[in-house]
């Protein structure tokens, strides 16, 4: 069996290519959003361990798109998580912490230059050229 043809699930996300021909496999990191660790707590896990606490979902949800993630497809997103409550239900006694309730699971590439290589025809300019202000609209 090739390389190309293990599964790869949890590590990368089927994009489609310049050419539109075929999808390939793009690195990707995963972040998430949980609650139910105190009353008005939203805890947000990603890159490389990194957590961070917010008051309200809203704060928390703008922190992970102006770091460039977006919301993954359901399934996709249910895939993920089959596979973190099976590590989960791998720990004999459970786990040591406490583990919230997860409310949205976001990705975003390893590589941003592939989602722009990858749609190069719907990347336009909005600015005219007597409009200053049209980017604004």
């Amino acid at each position: 069996m090739s390389a190309r043809n293990l599964d790869t699930t949890f590590a990368t996300q089927n994009s489609i290519d310049a050419g539109g021909d075929h999808g390939v496999n793009t690195p990707i990191n995963v972040a998430t959003i949980s609650s139910g660790f105190e009353k008005g707590d939203f805890l947000v896990r990603e890159e490389k361990g990194q957590r961070v606490y917010f008051d309200f979902f809203e704060e928390a949800f703008n922190y992970l798109a102006n770091k460039g993630y977006a919301r993954m497809k359901d399934a996709d997103s249910e895939d993920w998580m089959d596979a973190v409550n099976t590590a989960h239900s791998s720990i004999p006694n459970g786990t040591r912490y406490n583990t919230g309730v997860l409310l949205m699971v976001l990705s975003k590439p390893v590589d941003p230059r592939v989602l722009i290589n990858s749609y190069p025809s719907q990347i336009t300019s909005t600015k005219n050229a007597d409009d200053n202000d049209s980017a604004l609209v």
